[in-house]
């Protein structure tokens, strides 16, 4: 296997190139967490895996909870399937919760104001509530919790991590939170026999090729744990060893992706946030264009038979959506023609005329 290889398959198992799934529970559940700090990028991530599907449908997946938002891997937003997001907070909580330890402490929020925290947000919530983050700050000062608006988001994070709450429908732009249980009941989850075996059994199979860095990094683990998982479920992976490093994938071959295949993404799309090294789909000169910017987003990308060609960003107009491409070097005429039918795919999506 080549390193143009590796991205190509990836495409494949991703589900970008030539995807059957028809709802979008299907592809969260596939690729078993989806990157979602930003809202509308995300909803993009799904509809780019799903040919035909509007931003509206889904966002009622969302709103009718078939789909979840929370904090989840790294203690970050992701989709998550009603039927994971139990037994895979269980095992990332307290990785999390470490991670997260000395900000609580920085805050004064200490295991007395958790539990009262916990407590306001289940008499709040109970009964189908959906409720914002406002609205609960406002209810935690009632209820004599006093933090600064970092401590609250800190007790919302603690919360949805053991599981109690997660994002539910928006009122208007604001997003809400809601009880879990409510979202995910019981009689939806499954519970695997070994958490880490699943996560690394998920991840392989849908992002794969990829390291066992890659999957310390995606699931927020120790290289030891990273490693375990691995040989925990190493009788269904394959094995190919590129450049001096062992890249697993599910052991059904796929074919590579077509050169042509070409893709608008998202800034935070598994197809480049899915690893901690992005050598293989995007040349190391160019990297700094991809980096976070000022308010927090990672580069849009342009996106061609696997390898990153360029960066894009979309602006909202009425009734028309703007966007704009800036291609790292002069692209060809078949590459300009085919972006532009990308683009025209993201309008039809949104539901919105496209300008370029």
């Amino acid at each position: 296997m080549t390193v143009t290889a590796i991205a190509q398959r990836r495409l494949v198992n991703q589900r970008l190139f030539s995807s059957s799934f028809t709802e979008p529970a299907e592809v969260v559940h596939w690729l078993g967490a989806m990157q979602a700090q930003d809202f509308a990028g995300a909803k993009w991530s799904i509809g780019t895996r799903l040919p035909g599907i509007t931003d509206g449908a889904i966002e009622q997946a969302i709103d009718s909870g078939k789909i979840i938002r929370t904090w989840a891997l790294r203690g970050t937003w992701h989709w998550v399937s009603p039927v994971d997001v139990h037994w895979m907070l269980s095992f990332v909580a307290p990785r999390v919760h470490q991670k997260y330890a000395k900000h609580l402490r920085d805050e004064g929020i200490d295991k007395a104001m958790i539990r009262k925290s916990h407590s306001v947000l289940n008499k709040s919530l109970e009964g189908g509530a959906a409720l914002t983050r406002d609205e609960l700050a406002e209810l935690f000062v009632k209820k004599g919790i006093k933090t600064s608006n970092y401590g609250v988001g800190y007790l919302l994070l603690h919360a949805s991590q053991e599981r109690l709450i997660c994002m539910g429908p928006r009122k208007g732009k604001q997003f809400t939170h809601v009880l879990l249980d409510e979202w995910a009941p019981t009689a939806q989850r499954f519970t695997p026999d070994e958490p880490l075996a699943e996560l690394a059994r998920r991840y392989f199979i849908s992002h794969g090729p990829a390291t066992a860095k890659d999957f310390m990094w995606w699931a927020g683990i120790t290289l030891t744990e990273a490693r375990k998982g691995i040989e925990l479920v190493q009788q269904e992976l394959m094995a190919d060893n590129v450049v001096g490093e062992t890249y697993w994938q599910g052991a059904e071959v796929v074919a590579a992706a077509k050169k042509s295949a070409v893709y608008l993404l998202p800034g935070f799309d598994e197809f480049l946030l899915g690893y901690t090294d992005r050598s293989a789909v995007v040349n190391e000169q160019y990297q700094h264009r991809l980096a976070m910017t000022a308010n927090g987003q990672y580069s849009a990308t342009i996106v061609v038979g696997g390898q990153v060609v360029g960066i894009w960003k979309r602006t909202i107009k009425g009734k028309e959506v703007v966007v704009e491409l800036e291609y790292f070097e002069p692209p060809a005429q078949t590459v300009i023609a085919a972006v532009q039918a990308a683009a025209r795919r993201y309008a039809r999506f949104l539901g919105l005329r496209l300008v370029l």
